[in-house]
């Protein structure tokens, strides 16, 4: 008899620079060695009955993400996290597990926000109570317009204020400024951080590369009844 498992697992250090495709073919292969016999759909391609939260982009180390996967072995959470992590790099490895009893919520499906800290370089020497101005300004927004190409390639204007939840400073010292929002993170609505940080350092007037801004995602939420609510 089989059972399913969500697990919760951090994605960090050299592991940020793996794709998430480079992620699920890590996880098939730790299964293998550590002898775990994954379940597997039926049909002409089979493939292992695993599914995943929003895909995390690269260069982003995460602390919540999340996993689906059924099993076929009667083990236990613990042991299937400890066979796991044996498997596993630095810097990837299993966190929780609960065995999923059915009817839960399915995490692609309903994932709609991530929880995102961003330190940005405090390149300017920016106080706290020009940062704090200077945000107030991305927060009292009504639209945030940005461009982007669409399905056909065209480039259309897309107001992102809509998907930025919450957005405050967490810290600002000499050394960076510290910003933690919440982002739309879903299969329905998401805001990519590579389209964020962008706008974000044109609110704090600040001119740096993106690329230069390091960025954590702490947990994925569903949202139930208008509370956020985590998978695990």
């Amino acid at each position: 008899m089989s059972k399913t498992m969500r697990i919760k697992f951090v994605k960090n250090e050299d592991m940020i620079y793996i794709s998430h495709l480079d992620v699920q073919r890590l996880l098939q292969r730790a299964f293998r060695r550590a002898d775990v016999e994954l379940s597997f759909s039926k049909g002409f391609n089979p493939h292992p009955k695993m599914s995943y939260g929003n895909a995390l982009a690269l260069g982003v180390e995460s602390y919540g993400e999340y996993v689906d996967i059924e099993i076929e072995d009667d083990i236990n959470c613990q042991e299937l996290m400890d066979r796991i992590n044996r498997q596993l790099p630095d810097g990837m490895q299993f966190e929780k597990c609960i065995e999923l009893e059915g009817g839960e919520r399915a995490l692609a499906a309903n994932i709609v926000f991530g929880d995102y800290e961003f330190d940005i370089p405090n390149v300017n020497k920016f106080d706290e109570k020009t940062v704090l101005e200077n945000l107030e300004k991305l927060k009292s927004s009504e639209s945030i317009i940005t461009t982007r190409r669409n399905k056909k390639k065209r480039i259309v204007e897309v107001d992102i204020r809509p998907l930025i939840k919450t957005i405050d400073t967490i810290k600002v010292d000499d050394e960076k400024i510290s910003i933690s929002s919440i982002l739309a993170t879903g299969s329905k609505q998401n805001l990519n951080t590579n389209v964020f940080v962008p706008k974000l350092l044109e609110y704090l007037d600040i001119e740096i590369d993106p690329l230069d801004v390091d960025i954590k995602r702490n947990n994925l939420y569903f949202e139930i009844q208008g509370e956020l609510v985590s998978p695990l």
